[in-house]
């Protein structure tokens, strides 16, 4: 998003020329004038062929004085890619020459709405020239999300050119946030050297910055070779594996979903796999990470996995979670997918998970594709879930579906369970509900009334 002019009346422009006003207590903003308009008849002025006197290799060779003016030009553009590109060009040269005051100007403009680029390239820049003032000034910044990121792009810059001067200055940041932000970015050129050695100084810090870090290089290494990251955690201590088994699987599974399942069950061999994991409650916790995560993040793989050889012992205990994932991504393909699975449990928990999910996300169209579903024990599953959905806020809809529910037992819970939510705001049209219900028997209102 474009500059101050066109993202909002909160920062006021100021002549004549750039001034400082500061809007963000110890974090003063330098704002350019606002363009002069030469005519109010022919709307804001722009250059016709941006190619040429505003191409990125044009702006870099620009003094001071032309960026400012640039910039002030710049506004008058209408918002877009095309301006949001020109700018950050701009500042990215403003920074080179005047860095403090680009990365306030960067600064400011995110907390208005540009993207955050803006101020991660303005920070590299500055920190190109002196880590150290910019490592300090990111550390300063009010908001908590655009300081740690300020911080990470400071230290990991300042780490690749002197890693000891840097890890030396990151324990020193007064904010145990900046500290670790800092900490975790010097770690990934320190891993790319030495994986194992890097873990081995990771260990040694302090606090809260220590598994940050851990989890930072070990999802370096993961990434380049998870098969020898596996084998140095299950060479740790019991308390270092638990901590970060979970790591390992989410990042393991992303990358290679088969070899990282496998290698959780106990199943894999030979080095290209590490080597193998000792059943138990670590074992435990990377597959249940690993089938989780891979669940999360592509659930049409993780039904193929589920239905294969490997992958059938877990089914009925992961059908609805998946179930559930899927939904919030395709309904339809979760219905189909639930609909044929051959074990009933499993189907039944699957459907009552797409069920409840849709209900939650678009009851209507899951009220459409319940009554397509054909009579008996997998409509009821489906309806039930349903039913618990709707409840949360339309207790009386909800009532009315569970009557529809054909088995006794899961028709009358499902009755209940609207019921009491019923109650809360309207006991007197929930009473008489269950009183003139013919669905139920007098024991039954007598059960949910009491």
């Amino acid at each position: 998003m474009l500059g101050f002019i066109i993202r909002g009346p909160v920062l006021k422009l100021q002549e004549p020329g750039f001034q400082i006003q500061d809007s963000f207590n110890t974090n003063p903003v330098l704002i350019p004038p606002p363009a002069k308009q030469t005519s109010t008849k022919a709307g804001p002025q722009r250059v016709s062929d941006p190619s040429r006197e505003w191409d990125e290799k044009s702006i870099q060779s620009l003094p001071l004085k032309e960026i400012k003016a640039r910039l002030t030009r710049l506004s008058t553009w209408p918002p877009g890619p095309e301006a949001d590109r020109v700018e950050r060009w701009l500042v990215k040269r403003w920074a080179a020459l005047e860095p403090r005051e680009a990365c306030q100007y960067a600064y400011a403009a995110v907390l208005q709405g540009a993207e955050t680029s803006l101020l991660e390239e303005s920070v590299r820049v500055w920190a190109e020239i002196s880590p150290a003032m910019a490592s300090n000034w990111a550390a300063s910044l009010d908001s908590p999300s655009l300081r740690n990121l300020a911080v990470g792009i400071a230290f990991q810059v300042w780490a690749g050119r002197d890693a000891s001067a840097a890890a030396q200055a990151a324990s020193k940041l007064r904010s145990a946030s900046a500290r670790t932000a800092a900490t975790v970015a010097v770690a990934p050129p320190q891993a790319r050297k030495n994986f194992s050695a890097a873990m081995d100084w990771a260990r040694s810090l302090p606090g809260a910055k220590r598994q940050k870090t851990l989890e930072e290089i070990l999802g370096e290494w993961t990434k380049r070779d998870p098969a020898a990251a596996a084998s140095w955690l299950i060479s740790q201590p019991g308390d270092v594996q638990w901590s970060l088994v979970g790591k390992l699987a989410a990042d393991w599974v992303r990358k290679d979903p088969a070899t990282a399942l496998a290698w959780g069950q106990g199943n894999s061999r030979g080095l290209e796999t590490g080597s193998e994991m000792a059943p138990g409650p670590v074992q435990r916790k990377f597959f249940e990470a690993a089938l989780a995560n891979l669940i999360s993040a592509d659930p049409e793989a993780a039904a193929a996995w589920l239905n294969s050889p490997a992958g059938q012992p877990y089914l009925e205990t992961r059908a609805a979670p998946l179930a559930g994932r899927w939904t919030t991504l395709d309904p339809q393909e979760a219905a189909a997918w639930a609909v044929n699975l051959p074990d009933a449990k499993a189907r039944n928990a699957a459907l009552g998970a797409v069920a409840g999910t849709w209900g939650r996300i678009e009851p209507q169209e899951a009220g459409r594709w319940i009554t397509s579903l054909p009579l008996g024990a997998t409509r009821d599953s489906a309806l039930a879930a349903y039913c618990n959905a709707l409840a949360a806020y339309d207790a009386p809809v909800a009532a009315a579906w569970a009557n529809t529910i054909s088995q006794a037992a899961p028709r009358e819970a499902a009755i209940t369970a609207a019921f009491k939510q019923w109650s809360r705001y309207d006991p007197g049209a929930a009473r008489i509900f269950i009183l003139q219900n013919p669905t139920l028997s007098p024991a039954a209102q007598k059960r949910i009334l009491q």
